[in-house]
C-alpha cells in the first residue's frame, strides 16, 4: 500500500445497539478497501468493560487484516452523547445503561493503545448521512435528511455540507416521544399484544407479512406513523429527499407506499428514497470525519 493511500485510510466504525461493524475507508474516495470490514454482536446489557473490550477487538480487527498500523479512527455512535468529549449520555434507552457518564473515548483508546487524539466521534444517523451524501442517494442534494430505522430512531438534517443531528427520536408523540412508535420494540410489542406470540426481531416479522394479516397490518400502521412523524418534523422546510436507512428499511416495501402517501400530501416534491450504500455509509461518513 503506497504512502499517499496510507495516508488517507481511516477506520471506519459504526456502533449500534447489539453490534459493532468496523472497516477500513479510503477518504480520498469514499471507497471502503475491500477485505477489511469486521462486525461483531454485542450485549448492551453487559458491563463496561466487556463492551469496551468487545468494541476494541473488532475495530483493530480491521487493521490487523490489512497488516497494517492502526491510525486515525472515526466511530459513529447512537446518542445521547458527547461527541466531542467522547462521553456517554446514554440512559433509560435500553442498552449501554452502563457506559453512563463514562468517557469512551478515554476507555477505547486505553484499550486499543492509541491517542484519544486518534479518536473522532459523531452521532450515528448523522454519520449515516453524511456517507449518503458523500457517495449514496444523497449525492449532489444541497438539503437533505435521513433517519435510521432499527433498535431506535435515529435522524439527521445536511444542508448544504453541514451535517447534524435532527433528534427525531425524541419528539414529542402521542404521549410519549417519536422513538417509542417507530423502532424493533414497537413491532414486537404490538404483534405480541394482538397475537399472544413472540417474535424474534423484525426480520422474522417481515417474513411472516406475505401470510399473515396481522404483521402485514403492522407494516402499514408503521408506514403511517412514520410518515406523520416526518411531516410534523419537517413542515417548516421541508428537504429535497428523506433517505431511509437502519435494519427496518429492509422491509421497505411493506411500508413505503403508506409512508410516501403521507408525505406527498405535505410536500409532493420531497422524494422518500432508500439508503444505497447499507452498512457502509455510517463507515464512510465516520471516516471522513478526517477529511
Amino acid at each position: 500500500m503506497n504512502d499517499r493511500l496510507m495516508n488517507n485510510i481511516v477506520t471506519g466504525v459504526d456502533i449500534g445497539g447489539t453490534h459493532i461493524t468496523s472497516c477500513l475507508i479510503d477518504i480520498d474516495t469514499g471507497n471502503p478497501i475491500e477485505g477489511s470490514d469486521a462486525r461483531g454482536d454485542i450485549d448492551p446489557h453487559q458491563n463496561e468493560e466487556h463492551i469496551i473490550r468487545s468494541w476494541a477487538e473488532t475495530i483493530a480487527a480491521s487493521s490487523k487484516k490489512h497488516g497494517i498500523p492502526m491510525g486515525h479512527i472515526g466511530i459513529a455512535m447512537p446518542g445521547p452523547f458527547d461527541y466531542e468529549k467522547g462521553v456517554s449520555l446514554i440512559t433509560g434507552l435500553h442498552k449501554y445503561e452502563c457506559l453512563y457518564k463514562l468517557n469512551v473515548k478515554d476507555m477505547l483508546s486505553r484499550e486499543l493503545g492509541i491517542s484519544t487524539g486518534d479518536i473522532r466521534m459523531m452521532n450515528d444517523a448523522s454519520a449515516f448521512l453524511s456517507g449518503e451524501a458523500k457517495s449514496g442517494a444523497g449525492k449532489g442534494c444541497k438539503h437533505l435528511a435521513g433517519i435510521t430505522l432499527g433498535t431506535g430512531l435515529g435522524s439527521a438534517k445536511f444542508i448544504d455540507g453541514q451535517c447534524q443531528d435532527a433528534e427525531l427520536w425524541r419528539m414529542p408523540f402521542r404521549g410519549s416521544r417519536a422513538e417509542e412508535y417507530l423502532s424493533s420494540r414497537w413491532f414486537i410489542s404490538e404483534y405480541e399484544k394482538k397475537t399472544g406470540k413472540k417474535v424474534n426481531g423484525v426480520r422474522a416479522l417481515a417474513d411472516l407479512a406475505e401470510t399473515d394479516t396481522v404483521a402485514r397490518n403492522l407494516f402499514e400502521e408503521f408506514g403511517y406513523t412514520l410518515g406523520e412523524v416526518l411531516t410534523r418534523r419537517f413542515s417548516d422546510h421541508f428537504p429535497e429527499r428523506i433517505v431511509v436507512g437502519g435494519n427496518i428499511s429492509k422491509a421497505w416495501h411493506l411500508f413505503n407506499s403508506h409512508c410516501s402517501s403521507v408525505v406527498k400530501e405535505h410536500a409532493p416534491e420531497c422524494m422518500l428514497i432508500p439508503a444505497r450504500l447499507g452498512e457502509n455509509a455510517a463507515l464512510i461518513g465516520a471516516a471522513c470525519l478526517w477529511e
